[in-house]
Order: C-alpha cells, then sequence, then structure tokens
C-alpha cells in the first residue's frame, strides 16, 4: 500500500465505472481543460463499460478535441474486477467520481480507497453519508468547483495522505459482512417494533 500519490509531472485523473453521461464524464473533461489552462500537468483516464444508448464517448472526444486536450484523455476500455483494474487505480493519482444526481453508493469509490487512491467526488446520494471526511467532496453541476477539488488534492499533500491513509481503512471496514450485519441488525430492530405494535 501506497502513502502518497501525485508525485510524477503529470498527475493522472483516473474515472472508472458505467461510460454515461450522467456520471459527469463531460463535466470531468471540462474541468481538465480548465485546470490545464491553470498550468496543471494532468490527464484523465476513463475504464468503463460502454452503454449502447449513450454515445457519450464519441461526445468525450469532440469535446476534448474543441477544448484542446484531446491529447489528455483516453479511454482505456472496460477492465474485469481484479488484477488487471486494480493495477488501473495504483497507476493513476487521483480517482473521479462526479455523478450529476443521486445514486446508490458507487463499489468503485471503495475500490479506489482499497486501492490507495485518493477520491475527488460530487455530494449525490449516500456519497457524503459514507465519506465525507475521508474524500474531496464538492457541489454536482459545478465544473469550477470539481477543478478546484482535484486542485485541493494536487497541491495539498497532507491532506491527499490523510485521505489516502483513511480512506484505506474506511474500505478494509467496509465488507459485505460488516454491511450484511449492519442490515440484520435493522431489520431485527424493525420487526421487533413491529411485533410490539400488533399486540
Amino acid at each position: 500500500a501506497r502513502d502518497d500519490t501525485c508525485q510524477s509531472d503529470t498527475k493522472r485523473l483516473l474515472y472508472v465505472g458505467r461510460m454515461e453521461r450522467g456520471k459527469g464524464l463531460l463535466e470531468m473533461v471540462e474541468a481538465l481543460a480548465l485546470l490545464v489552462e491553470r498550468g496543471e500537468n494532468v490527464r484523465l483516464d476513463f475504464v468503463g463499460w460502454l452503454e449502447p444508448s449513450d454515445p457519450v464517448l464519441q461526445d468525450i472526444q469532440i469535446l476534448a478535441s474543441l477544448m484542446g486536450v484531446m491529447d489528455r484523455v483516453e479511454y482505456l476500455g472496460s477492465r474485469p474486477l481484479g488484477p488487471e483494474l486494480f493495477a488501473c487505480y495504483r497507476a493513476s493519482d487521483i480517482f473521479l467520481n462526479a455523478s450529476l444526481a443521486s445514486e446508490g453508493f458507487p463499489r468503485t469509490i471503495w475500490e479506489a480507497m482499497a486501492n490507495s487512491l485518493p477520491v475527488v467526488a460530487t455530494r449525490v446520494g449516500s456519497i457524503a453519508t459514507y465519506i465525507d471526511g475521508v474524500a474531496e467532496l464538492v457541489p454536482p453541476h459545478d465544473i469550477h468547483g470539481l477543478a478546484d477539488g482535484i486542485s485541493r488534492m494536487i497541491r495539498d499533500s497532507k491532506r491527499r495522505q490523510a485521505y489516502i491513509r483513511d480512506g484505506r481503512k474506511l474500505a478494509q471496514e467496509n465488507t459485505l459482512e460488516k454491511r450484511s450485519q449492519e442490515m440484520i441488525e435493522v431489520i431485527s430492530h424493525y420487526l421487533t417494533k413491529a411485533d410490539k405494535r400488533t399486540c
């Protein structure tokens, strides 16, 4: 496990997940262009599964070209869960999740944290509930906010190292067994109250 990232000249940003525009993929490209404009040496890699109904990859390429960052954006295809995917996390410096609307908690955030990758994510759905304080959280639909969050992660090594350390610890604690036990306790509590009401 590594203790820090962002040690190379080029900072590698990574997104893993479904390739659909609701995940904020175009906003990530805009934030990248803004960072380059500010003098940051950054690139953005996408790993994920194409959605036949959403030609977002084509739109990413058009937008990257228009914004002059085509050479800094790359789609690496999909990777199966396991060593090949984990290698992508470990080759990167910052993990991005810029979802635009509420969703369940993305499994990829746990995977990134487990692989010692600090996270910048939008404050949507249950994301803040689980990782507030162990990731850089920014508002959705806010290009400048996303770029600022990435900048803070790049520039503040103490903050970044704390996120890596605390995120890894949180991911290790967040096992299926632990979540299942919590669910059993909630259901048991609910059933106990329901039993009392029917008496």
